[in-house]
C-alpha cells in the first residue's frame, strides 16, 4: 500500500493512489487490476509494481504523490546527485535503519526522501535524533532505495537491483527517441528477467461465476487426502492480509518436520530467495538467485509444470541452495511449483529423507492448492479495495 493509500486512511477526502492515477488519465482500470495483482504476488508499494510493469515513469508517481500528499517535488535522479556535507548530516547507521536519505538543507529544516513518510510521530522522534525539522519529499520506493545504496552502501535485493537496470535501459531509449517512455495500454514488461510480450494473466470475475462470495468456500469441499492440513493452517492462509501471511503460513506449517525448506520468489527467468525455515548460515536468502534457464530442479518444475520428487544433482544453480543450507549431495529434495492461474510465481523448495518427503507428499499437494486459493483471495480483496 502507497503513501497516499496509508494517509486515506488517516484522512477520507484524500484520495488512494490507484484514484489519483486512474483520476488523472495515467493509467485504465485494466491497468490498476495489473499492478494489484502483481503487488500482491510480489510485495512492495503499488507504485513499484507499477514502475515494474512499465506503465507509468518514476516521474510521473512523484508528480502524483507530491500533489495528494502536499510534499516538495523533485526529480526523481536528483538524489543520486547529493552534496557530501549534506549525506553526513545522516549516520550510516540511522539511514539504513530507517530508509532515509537527506538532500537540502535549509537552516533547521532539513529536506529528506523517507519511506515512512506519513508516519507523523516517526517524522519527529527522527527530527529530535537529528537536531533539525524533517521534511519529507515525495520519492517513489526505487528511488529511494537506489540512493540509499549509492550514498551509505545498502545491498538491494535482487529485485531492485533488476529494476534499477530496467529504469536505466527506458531512460536510455527516451533520450535516444528525445521522447518521455510511453505509458503502456497493455502489459507487456520488458526486462532481462521477464519473458518478453507475455501478459500478466488477470483474474477475471467468470473464474469465479457460480460460486459463494465467501473466503470458505474456497477451502470447503475438500477430498479426505486434503484436509489433512490442521484448522489452523487453513484459518491463517484464508485469513493472509499479505503475501509475507501466506509464506510464513507455509513455511511454519513445515519447519518442524522439514527444517531445510524454502519459498523463491519466481519472475521470468530468474528466481530469488523469499523466506526460508532454516538460519543454519550468515547468508542472507534473499540474495539467493537461480537462473531458471539452467539446469537445476527448479528449472525442472518450470518446464514439467508439475512436481519434483528426487536427488538435487550437484548443478551450478542446485548448488546455491545446497550451500545455504549447508548440504551436499546426496539429498533428496520435494518441489513444488506454485501458480496464480496459469502462471508460476513462487518455488516451494523442501529437502529431507526420501521416505518422509513421500510419506508427506499428498499433505504437501494439498498445501500448495491452498497456497494457490490464498493468493487469489488476497488479490480479489485488495481489487474490491481499490474499486
Amino acid at each position: 500500500m502507497d503513501s497516499v493509500e496509508l494517509r486515506t486512511k488517516q484522512n477520507p477526502s484524500k484520495h488512494r493512489l490507484g484514484d489519483c492515477l486512474l483520476a488523472e488519465g495515467l493509467l485504465n482500470r485494466q491497468q490498476l487490476d495489473e499492478a494489484i495483482e502483481y503487488q500482491c504476488i510480489y510485495g512492495g508499494k503499488l507504485g513499484t509494481s507499477l514502475i515494474e510493469l512499465a506503465l507509468i515513469t518514476e516521474e510521473q508517481l512523484s508528480r502524483v504523490l507530491s500533489r495528494e500528499l502536499k510534499l516538495h517535488y523533485i526529480k526523481p535522479e536528483l538524489l543520486m546527485e547529493v552534496a557530501t556535507p549534506i549525506l553526513k548530516l545522516i549516520p550510516k547507521e540511522i539511514a539504513l535503519k530507517h530508509k532515509i536519505v537527506p538532500y537540502h538543507k535549509d537552516g533547521k529544516k532539513l529536506y529528506v526522501a523517507m519511506k515512512d513518510i506519513t508516519d507523523l510521530a516517526h517524522i519527529d522522534n527522527l527530527s529530535f535524533q537529528l537536531d533539525h525539522v524533517i521534511i519529507p519529499l515525495a520519492i517513489p520506493e526505487v528511488r529511494l532505495m537506489l540512493a540509499l545504496k549509492k550514498h551509505y552502501g545498502l545491498i538491494l535485493s535482487p529485485r531492485f537491483e533488476t529494476l534499477a537496470g530496467q529504469i536505466n535501459m527506458r531512460n536510455l531509449a527516451a533520450q535516444k527517441s528525445k521522447h518521455p517512455p510511453e505509458t503502456k495500454t497493455q502489459c507487456q514488461i520488458n526486462h532481462p528477467d521477464m519473458e518478453e510480450n507475455q501478459p500478466w494473466p488477470l483474474l477475471g470475475d467468470e473464474e469465479y461465476e457460480g460460486e459463494e462470495a465467501t473466503d470458505e468456500s474456497y477451502f470447503a469441499g475438500m477430498s479426505s487426502t486434503e484436509t489433512r492440513a490442521p484448522v489452523n493452517l487453513r484459518q491463517k492462509l484464508a485469513d493472509a492480509k499479505g503475501r509475507e501471511d501466506i509464506a510464513a503460513a507455509i513455511i511454519t506449517y513445515l519447519k518442524n518436520d522439514f527444517p531445510d525448506s524454502a519459498l523463491l520468489m519466481v519472475r521470468g527467468n530468474l528466481a530469488t530467495g523469499w523466506l526460508s525455515g532454516s538460519h543454519r548460515t550468515a547468508q542472507n536468502f534473499e540474495q539467493i538467485t537461480i537462473q531458471m534457464q539452467e539446469s537445476s530442479v527448479f528449472n525442472m518444475v518450470a518446464t514439467s509444470h508439475s512436481y519434483y520428487l528426487g536427488p538435487v544433482t550437484d548443478s551450478l544453480q542446485n548448488q546455491k541452495i545446497l550451500n545455504y543450507f549447508n548440504s551436499s549431495p546426496p539429498v533428496d529434495a520435494l518441489v513444488f511449483p506454485l501458480k496464480v492461474k496459469d502462471r508460476l510465481v513462487s518455488i516451494l523448495y523442501i529437502q529431507g529423507r526420501y521416505e518422509d518427503l513421500q510419506n508427506h507428499l499428498p499433505e504437501i499437494k494439498s498445501l500448495v492448492t491452498k497456497a494457490e486459493m490464498s493468493f487469489k483471495l488476497l488479490i480479489l480483496r485488495n481489487k474490491i479495495l481499490m474499486s
